[in-house]
């Protein structure tokens, strides 16, 4: 139990990085009441361990997909704790195959976040459309990006 926890820690850790330090594999898709934060990376980039908490595929053929909502505040900056969403997103790859994307909740404490998988070749453009509908809203936040990603 020690060990999961442990882990959950650390997965939630990595992903929180990706967001604060703007990585670059990082983004984020401001609207008027919400902020959609969103990034891939190589599922390589992930522990062995972590994969198989997550039910996870790790391979230098396969990405990861992160995706959270948060409301704004007064301010109209984000507020810490992610909100409840339903996701739904496809990718497309350069050879304009789509692939669905099928996201998992994960919740860690307050943080709630969705992963996706995805297959990809190195280097290509993959161009992710998402459609994020926050909790107590009916219109979705819709969020188009695209990212090459590189296993290191």
């Amino acid at each position: 139990m020690a060990a999961r926890q442990q882990l959950q820690k650390l997965l939630f850790a990595f992903l929180s990085l990706l967001v604060a330090t703007g990585a670059s594999a990082e983004g984020k898709t401001e609207f008027d009441d919400f902020i959609v934060y969103h990034s891939a990376i190589p599922s390589t980039f992930i522990s062995a361990e972590m994969a198989e908490e997550y039910d996870l595929v790790r391979s230098r053929s396969m990405g990861l997909l992160n995706v959270s909502v948060h409301r704004r505040n007064a301010n109209g900056k984000a507020q810490p704790d992610a909100v409840g969403a339903r996701i739904e997103g496809q990718m497309t790859n350069s050879v304009q195959q789509t692939e669905s994307l099928s996201f998992q909740r994960v919740r860690e404490g307050d943080a709630i976040y969705y992963l996706a998988q995805f297959q990809y070749r190195e280097g290509k453009n993959l161009v992710f459309e998402i459609d994020a509908t926050p909790q107590g809203s009916g219109d979705p936040l819709s969020v188009r990006f695209s990212r090459e990603l590189y296993n290191e």
